[in-house]
């Protein structure tokens, strides 16, 4: 019997689920058996995909990028899988990391040196862009060089959030959100100041700031896209920029955190093309 198709998508997929599966299954207790059971039921269904591979229309977007759509559904198991594995926060640590590269606290410090309305609010809308860069970046991709493209751009991204979910799960971070008084005066009064925080407060899992997802994960995309068509870089390299000083300065994440988006995003970059070979199998014509 032939073995049964998959992606490369369907096999990291799988992959995490595995191991977020254990992760509960030896720590969690009851409480981590069901997140198994989840995780392993979801698998069946990720194998049981296998072999529907469209590849054109909107069906065939969402086939090649679904690993990067359901995210937002392991983000949200988070807060829980990362109180199997230890009952601690690491946020002291992060501060020492802050103090001896910087001298200080940029997460606290940056909005105290550079209090203007104007500024915050763009750096506030950068953040809240990543919403929009990373789907731009896998359009992108799939708009100048096909699903092909697309799927190896998804990948990358998905690569990202899964390395940064897996160190969420065993070293979680609180962040400055929760250690930090809030930024107040002028600022605070912003409209999407308020968006974000409002945003935050509704879905946010405490222990994922360490490495910053945000970075990670979007420039992941951008990179991913840059590697089809270069153009992308230089259309959301900006963006990009002002997302990754939003993150510290509107106090979501330590400067470390955004070092180790960056560093992750740049070695899932490097990787991902072999790896996304190695786990990639065709279907037979016809």
């Amino acid at each position: 019997m032939r073995n049964r198709p998959a992606t490369a998508m369907d096999r990291l997929v799988l992959g995490y689920l595995v191991i977020t599966a254990l992760i509960a299954l030896v720590f969690g207790g009851r409480a981590g058996l069901g997140i198994a059971i989840v995780h392993v039921l979801a698998g069946l269904a990720v194998f049981a995909l296998g072999p529907w591979q469209p590849r054109t229309g909107f069906v065939g977007f969402l086939r090649a990028a679904y690993g990067v759509a359901i995210c937002p559904l392991f983000y949200a198991e988070l807060a829980t899988l990362n109180r199997f594995f230890t009952d601690r926060f690491f946020d002291g640590m992060m501060q020492d990391w802050d103090a001896a590269l910087f001298g200080g606290q940029p997460s606290m410090d940056l909005s105290v040196w550079l209090p203007w309305l104007p500024f915050s609010e763009t750096l506030h809308l950068a953040y809240f862009a990543y919403y929009a860069i990373v789907p731009a970046a896998l359009i992108g991709a799939y708009a100048t060089r096909g699903v092909d493209a697309l799927a190896r751009a998804a990948f990358g991204v998905a690569a990202a959030f899964f390395v940064c979910y897996l160190i969420f799960a065993v070293f979680p971070v609180a962040g400055p959100r929760y250690e930090f008084v809030r930024i107040g005066g002028e600022i605070s009064d912003g409209t999407f100041y308020q968006l974000v925080h409002s945003l935050l407060e509704g879905g946010s899992s405490k222990g994922t700031a360490f490495p910053s997802s945000h970075i990670a994960a979007s420039l992941a995309a951008v990179l991913g896209a840059a590697r089809e068509d270069i153009r992308w870089f230089w259309l959301l390299l900006i963006p990009e920029i002002a997302l990754a000083l939003g993150t510290v300065y509107g106090r979501f994440h330590y400067g470390v955190d955004a070092l180790a988006g960056l560093a992750v995003a740049i070695c899932v970059w490097i990787v991902t093309p072999a790896l996304f070979r190695a786990l990639e199998r065709r279907q037979p014509a016809g």
